[in-house]
């Protein structure tokens, strides 16, 4: 008995712990099995997460047309064209190529002169220089037409403009600047993304919604009223969340599409074919002006290798003459002195050994005169190295009148007044070799020689009866100029010659042999040594009109040897003429 009741006893724990552990299975189940919805959301989001993206239309920056201004007809001295390059530059709307590059690509092609630089060489050029277009021009009256060419040679635009004095205002020039870039810019193409061009970074899965099988409840076995039995769930259904924006993941963001440009396309009237632009292109060009601070002092004038820089159309070439006419200003001073090497060595004797006649001429008042001064140079048009050869051509005549004193043995001779004039011819060829520096004729600098013959002849009144006796001298000279440009208006020039035997008593006539007197006064032969040096100024003012201011230092020693005619010149002597000059005058170039 006792043990059925131990039985029972029993019975009754096992199935009360059976009836309190049945709850808590059920519950460890549907937990289970819930938790695939949130599988299910993971996987949602991961699909979303790789779906393409729409595609956006955000395409690079577009670069600035690249274009090289030409030819602008009747543009006199490239301003036009100047202020076209300079009003591109500053709208910062394209690029400016080189001209001179531009042209080399046109000899290179066999075209030669002119019209290298017109819009002939422009289908060769463009894509070797990667050249969007060109422009190019003509000055009809004052008006300014304009033509805009793509890179083919097709015509694009075609405008005209105002000229006010020869140049385009401010507003005009930014017009114009801005007509040109805007006539080269090719729309900016669109391009759509199709999500099929996306390569994600791993398999997509669908993107509908993923409904999932329903949930079997799980019975509960039967419990004590005390405990309840959980309540079977329904089937769960993940609902859809409302549409985001798609947002990539950061560790595999997917891949961007370049875009694709498409050609622009040819206007209907002007269907031509425009030629590929290959891949490599010309060596890099310089910075544009407007980048950065910088001079190129050399500038937007290229160097002509041999001839100077090109502005414009055409390389810059030098005036074919130039004439100077203006007046003089001189200072003269002479001695002579025998039995010595120089005049100061003669001053430097004690008195008493100062012997023999001696003379003496200083103009402390300086004499006026009148200049002329012609160069030529014929062949300046020319695009070779020869066109630096020409000539030049100078005469000059002053007008003197001072006192001449004449010492002797026993002291001062007396005091002379004495008319004379002096006079110069020069006849020269020579050459030079030209430099750019700016962009127009008046900034082009040379450096060159010259060589032929001059004349220098100072002659004295024969009625005053002065015992000065005139010198005249005919000579060839060789010598070294030089002209470097600062800016428009001002140029410093500077040159010097040596003298080759400028001996006193030469001329191209003797009557009575008047000449040779020259040198039998003071000995019977006569060595000279002589030189020029001259340092000044130049500019043009208006036009082809201008001015030109040079100081000349000229002097001349003559050593005699032997007897002279003259009172103490037994053993020769010397003679120094010194003359110190100021050029002044107006210059008109042609």
């Amino acid at each position: 008995m006792n043990i059925q009741h131990a039985r029972a006893r029993w019975g009754l724990i096992l199935l009360l712990a059976a009836s309190l552990a049945a709850p808590q299975a059920a519950a460890a189940v549907v937990k289970k099995k819930r938790a695939s919805p949130a599988q299910v959301s993971k996987a949602k989001a991961k699909v979303k997460a790789t779906t393409p993206r729409k595609a956006e239309t955000a395409a690079p920056k577009e670069a600035p047309p690249s274009v090289v201004v030409l030819t602008v007809e009747g543009d006199k001295g490239g301003k036009l064209r100047a202020q076209l390059e300079s009003s591109l530059r500053r709208s910062r709307q394209a690029k400016v190529a080189s001209l001179k590059q531009y042209g080399a690509i046109g000899k290179q092609g066999g075209l030669k002169g002119p019209v290298v630089f017109t819009e002939a060489p422009l289908a060769k050029a463009a894509p070797k220089m990667k050249l969007d277009g060109a422009v190019t021009g003509r000055v009809e009256g004052a008006s300014l037409s304009l033509r805009v060419l793509d890179a083919s040679g097709a015509v694009v635009s075609d405008e005209s403009f105002q000229l006010t004095r020869g140049k385009l205002s401010t507003a005009d020039a930014n017009a114009a600047a801005l007509a040109i870039s805007n006539a080269l810019r090719a729309p900016p193409p669109t391009v759509f993304e199709s999500p099929s061009s996306v390569t994600p970074s791993e398999p997509l899965e669908p993107a509908t919604p993923v409904a999932e099988a329903p949930v079997k409840p799980v019975p509960a076995p039967p419990a004590p009223p005390s405990v309840e039995a959980p309540k079977p769930q329904a089937p769960t259904t993940v609902a859809e969340r409302p549409a985001e924006a798609p947002r990539p993941l950061p560790p595999e963001p997917p891949k961007p599409v370049e875009p694709v440009k498409e050609p622009p396309k040819p206007r209907p009237s002007e269907a031509l074919a425009i030629a590929p632009q290959p891949k490599d292109g010309p060596p890099p060009m310089e910075e544009e002006p407007e980048s950065h601070t910088t001079t190129d002092p050399f500038l937007a004038v290229g160097v002509d290798t041999g001839s100077g820089g090109t502005v414009g159309s055409e390389p810059v070439r030098p005036p074919i003459a130039r004439l100077t006419v203006g007046g003089t200003t001189t200072w003269r001073r002479y001695c002579a002195r025998p039995g010595v090497k120089s005049c100061g060595e003669f001053d430097k004797k004690p008195e008493a050994e100062q012997l023999g006649d001696r003379s003496d001429y200083d103009s402390s008042v300086p004499y006026l005169g009148i200049s002329a001064e012609l160069e030529l140079l014929p062949l300046a048009r020319s695009t070779s190295a020869v066109r630096g050869l020409g000539a030049v051509l100078g005469y000059r005549r002053g007008y003197a009148s001072t006192n001449v004193t004449l010492y002797n043995e026993v002291g001062q001779g007396g005091t002379h007044e004495v008319v004379a004039t002096d006079s110069v011819l020069t006849a020269q060829a020579m050459y030079r070799y030209y430099f750019g520096r700016g962009d127009s004729r008046a900034s082009l600098g040379y450096a060159g020689v010259r060589a032929g013959l001059l004349t220098r002849s100072f002659d004295v009144d024969e009625s005053a009866e002065s015992p000065l006796s005139g010198t005249h001298r005919l000579f060839p000279s060789a010598g070294l100029e030089v002209s470097v440009p600062l800016m428009r208006w001002v140029r410093l020039e500077g040159a010097g010659q040596i003298f080759i035997s400028p001996k006193p008593g030469t001329g191209f006539s003797d009557e009575g042999g008047e000449l040779k007197l020259e040198v039998s006064d003071y000995g019977t032969a006569v060595s000279t040594f002589g030189w020029e040096a001259e340092l000044g100024a130049s500019g043009e003012i208006w036009g082809p009109f201008g001015y030109s201011v040079r100081f000349k230092l000229s002097r001349f020693k003559d050593t005699f040897t032997g007897a002279g005619a003259r009172l103490g010149w037994e053993n020769g002597g010397v003679a120094e003429d010194t003359y110190s000059s100021i050029h002044w005058g107006i210059t008109a170039s042609y």
